[in-house]
């Protein structure tokens, strides 16, 4: 992939983005649900024919108020209704920036690494010829590694008779 990340994003930027964010958050948090896995497992689901479907559902049921069951709120139904068509594109475009994010750590994580590696290495050979300062650096460095030698394979089991 070769080195496609050379950007010094500056300190100012990262902090007026963070600064958005926690702005963002703030006017958010009293609206948001948090939700543990748990519940998350539990719930209904929503795809986009979905959104439609309650959209449809929720324009009929306005008009039509004899197709909503007694036990059926109409007003909750417009109200979270609502709520999905107002927090839908936020959610695209806070995926989409997530997205980007975690392709540009990514690729400057891997980058950085693959470069990290390569000095590890030189420094090992380093100190396999005695340089000065080497191997205390290799010894340091090699942490990293540590009990990812290599593995043996497991033992054959015996044929069953």
């Amino acid at each position: 992939m070769g080195n496609t990340f050379h950007q010094d994003i500056p300190a100012d930027v990262l902090q007026r983005v963070q600064s958005a964010l926690d702005t963002i958050k703030a006017e958010l948090a009293p609206y948001l649900v948090s939700l543990t896995p748990e519940e998350r497992k539990t719930m209904l689901r929503m795809a986009d024919k979905t959104v439609a479907f309650v959209q449809k559902t929720t324009d009929y049921a306005t008009t039509n108020p004899a197709f909503v069951p007694a036990f059926v709120e109409l007003a909750e139904l417009k109200q979270d209704a609502a709520a999905l068509d107002g927090l839908t594109p936020l959610h695209q475009q806070l995926e989409q920036l997530a997205l980007d994010v975690d392709s540009t750590m990514m690729t400057a994580g891997s980058e950085a690494y693959g470069n990290a590696l390569t000095i590890y290495n030189n420094i090992k050979f380093m100190a396999q010829n005695r340089q000065p300062g080497a191997q205390a650096a290799f010894d340091d460095l090699r942490q990293r590694f540590a009990g990812q030698g290599q593995r043996k394979a497991p033992a054959a089991k015996p044929a069953a008779n």
